[in-house]
């Protein structure tokens, strides 16, 4: 009897170490097994991302030749999952694509849309919500595809001046597309367009529609961009940039002009006080701005001195008030041409 108690006790022993061991080695194999199956899921889920891919150029070039909204909408989805499985290089060719998709696109849509999408007519008159739902049933079905999903395609309505408004692709575009997959001086380049973009074009009838201050940040931004990014892939954009705020700033523009010439100043205040700080500021156009303040204060002392024109109708022909005129318009281009010698040495 003792002998079979032992030996039931025995099997009984053995029983549980056995189903010890079972139990210590089961989690290891279901661990192993459950990060082979994890690691072939990847491996699928990137066969089938890199095939999607490959297929990004056969879009683009598709609708380069025939633009379609619907099928725009799916590139732009697939170029934000494929962005970051390309070169670098590769991804400034799909912006470079994008771009000229978005261009054939506008270029190739009617009339009838940029009045739908800017909700105007051809004599600047606002559209009634009778007149656009009219306009709404004339268009394309894929024009009304497009203006039914304008906002998830990046488009809005853009103004120009003078009444006038187009369509444009948002710059929000690459910010949400390709930015968090581009260099940090590319990172630092798209966010200030859309920091500078408000809708409008920012030289509107004939003036500036910022500040002369605004005008002065801009350009000591951009060159600051040029002095931390030299080598950056944008650098002649951000060159051509700099170019246009420089005369903005300098020149002005027939309704917001930096030389005004009149009885007894020559340059408007607001250029000035932004200049001077552009002067006192360690931006590339530092000694240009000094440059120009110099020539101004000399200047202006010697406009000052010279007779006024009379404002007498009366007196306009007389040979007097034509010398007048003469020698003021002489000093005149005399300062003009100084100021584009002193930008031409910038």
């Amino acid at each position: 009897m003792k002998s079979k108690l032992r030996l039931i006790g025995l099997l009984t022993i053995s029983c549980l170490l056995i189903a010890c061991q079972k139990s210590d080695t089961n989690p290891q194999n279901t661990q192993s097994k459950n990060a082979e199956t994890l690691k072939a899921v990847e491996n699928d889920a990137q066969k089938k991302l890199k095939a999607k891919c490959q297929s990004v150029d056969l879009k683009i070039k598709a609708l380069a030749n025939k633009s379609s909204p619907k099928k725009l909408s799916d590139l732009n989805h697939l170029l934000q999952l494929c962005i970051a499985e390309v070169p670098l290089e590769k991804r400034y060719q799909w912006i470079k694509d994008s771009e000229q998709v978005y261009q054939n696109l506008l270029e190739k849509s009617s009339i009838e849309f940029y009045q739908y999408m800017t909700n105007s007519t051809g004599d600047h008159e606002e559209l009634t919500a009778q007149a656009k739902k009219a306009l709404y049933a004339e268009l394309k079905p894929e024009e009304q595809y497009l203006v039914d999903h304008a906002k998830a395609l990046y488009l809005e309505k853009y103004y120009l001046g003078e009444g006038e408004y187009t369509v444009v692709q948002h710059p929000q575009y690459y910010i949400d597309l390709f930015v968090p997959h581009l260099e940090k001086a590319d990172q630092v380049y798209f966010k200030q367009l859309r920091k500078e973009y408000t809708g409008s074009d920012y030289i509107l009838d004939a003036g500036l529609a910022i500040s002369f201050d605004e005008v002065k940040n801009r350009l000591i931004f951009w060159e600051s961009y040029l002095k931390n990014y030299p080598k950056a892939h944008y650098q002649s954009q951000v060159a051509e940039l700099i170019k246009n705020y420089k005369n903005d700033l300098f020149h002005g523009h027939e309704n917001t002009r930096t030389l005004w010439f009149d009885h007894d100043k020559i340059a408007d205040q607001d250029a000035l006080k932004a200049i001077r700080k552009l002067a006192a500021s360690d931006s590339a156009s530092h000694k240009t701005a000094q440059a120009f303040l110099n020539l101004i204060t000399s200047s202006e002392a010697q406009w000052q001195q010279l007779p006024k024109s009379s404002e007498d109708e009366a007196e306009y022909d007389s040979a007097e008030q034509k010398d007048i005129r003469e020698q003021r318009q002489v000093l005149q281009k005399q300062v003009e041409t100084e100021v584009d010698a002193i930008l031409n040495k910038s």
